[in-house]
């Protein structure tokens, strides 16, 4: 999996997808562009983990998407758990062929990030703070400025109040599609589906949750306000923010 950063990846999505841009262009207002992104990661813990596999999706205000992917080589062993869940093992991630170490990505990163706002699923409890953790490490100067943050578990957690964990399962990504989309999320645990899977989502709750401010400064207050709800009490999930 290569990373590319042109719109020349838009050109493969299906009509289905390129009309879903075209309606969270007309209900969320974009000033600058925002980037979704997630990460697959060694393990749980967000100051020692390292990523395996990150996307970064950026959507313009014109609801263009423009992506990086790419394979990292996290340099540290991959954990038991975080290997049965995402089907990456050490030997895999740390071999000739798999990435490079993020360093060597850096600055492409950063070019790509620009002064985006952020966006993804549990992304402010979990990846961002693995992020700036990684760029400390890795010596990249990124620059956290003015971002908004739009955190689309967040909303899951605030908005459907009537959720039982027992019956219908925790609130992770696979959950969100399922009850915001009406299917099943494919190649769950790749950052790259995981992550265009999270747009479809915040899509399905602007139009389902009215009430919800239809910009992002308004949606980044909203999160950032309610970023330690929690309905259901739940630890974090494993490797990345979209959990199980």
């Amino acid at each position: 999996m290569e990373a590319s950063t042109n719109a020349a990846t838009v050109t493969g999505r299906s009509a289905r997808a390129a009309h879903r841009d075209s309606l969270l262009r007309m209900i969320l207002q974009l000033e600058r562009p925002l980037v979704f992104l997630d990460f697959e990661t060694t393990g749980l813990d967000v100051k020692n983990d390292r990523i395996l596999e990150l996307a970064f999706i950026r959507l313009l205000p014109d609801g263009t998407r423009e992506e990086f992917v790419q394979r990292i080589n996290p340099g540290v062993e991959v954990s038991k758990t975080a290997a049965k869940v995402t089907g990456i093992h050490s030997n895999d991630a740390m071999g000739l062929f798999w990435g490079p170490p993020l360093k060597k990505v850096g600055d492409k990163l950063l070019d790509f990030l620009g002064d985006s706002d952020i966006a993804g699923f549990n992304q402010i409890n979990y990846d961002m703070p693995l992020w700036r953790n990684e760029c400390r490490r890795h010596e990249i100067a990124y620059d956290e400025g003015d971002r908004a943050q739009v955190d689309v578990k967040v909303i899951f957690n605030v908005c459907e109040k009537t959720w039982d964990r027992f019956l219908m399962g925790p609130r992770n990504l696979s959950a969100a599609v399922r009850h915001y989309c009406g299917r099943e999320l494919e190649g769950a645990h790749a950052a790259e589906h995981d992550t265009h899977a999270t747009i479809d989502v915040l899509l399905a709750q602007l139009e389902r949750h009215t009430d919800l401010p239809r910009d992002v400064k308004g949606l980044s207050d909203f999160c950032l306000r309610n970023s330690d709800t929690n309905r259901d009490d739940e630890p974090s999930e494993i490797s990345g923010g979209a959990g199980l």
